[in-house]
């Protein structure tokens, strides 16, 4: 046997590893599968406005980015955005919904929308804040 650091792993490497986790988790857990889920607002020549991405897995909403473009910031669309997420987190099963946002994003949108912090994670990358968020859907 023999240990080594590795310090640029390769993407087998790393596929490896990840592959074998799963395997251990499918062993262990109902078979779920993750389903992704995207919203998106586009203008008329197809130009990506807003949007959300995830997935649901399981009982839990997985809301990965909301982006709203900077000249419709603060007219309604983050919202309605985020809603329809929820709304098709919850058509799909979803009882929670879990996301992260930096200390500089968009923490106060989404306590407005009924987000609270369970974990923060402190000095992260060096000095900031990143807030772990749930909500019950």
């Amino acid at each position: 046997m023999k240990l080594e650091v590795i310090q640029s792993p390769t993407e087998k490497l790393v596929e490896s590893l990840r592959s074998r986790i799963r395997a251990l988790n499918r062993a262990n857990w109902p078979e779920v599968e993750r389903q992704p889920l995207a919203v998106a607002l586009h203008d008329e020549r197809g130009e990506l406005l807003a949007g959300a991405s995830g997935s649901s897995f399981g009982h839990w909403l997985h809301l990965d980015w909301l982006w709203v473009d900077e000249a419709l910031r603060g007219k309604g669309w983050g919202k309605q955005i985020l809603e329809e997420f929820e709304r098709q987190g919850k058509q799909r099963g979803c009882r929670w919904c879990l996301l992260d946002t930096l200390e500089f994003q968009a923490r106060p949108f989404y306590e407005e929308h009924g987000y609270q912090a369970v974990w923060e994670q402190q000095q992260y990358p060096l000095t900031g804040c990143r807030a772990y968020m749930t909500k019950s859907l």
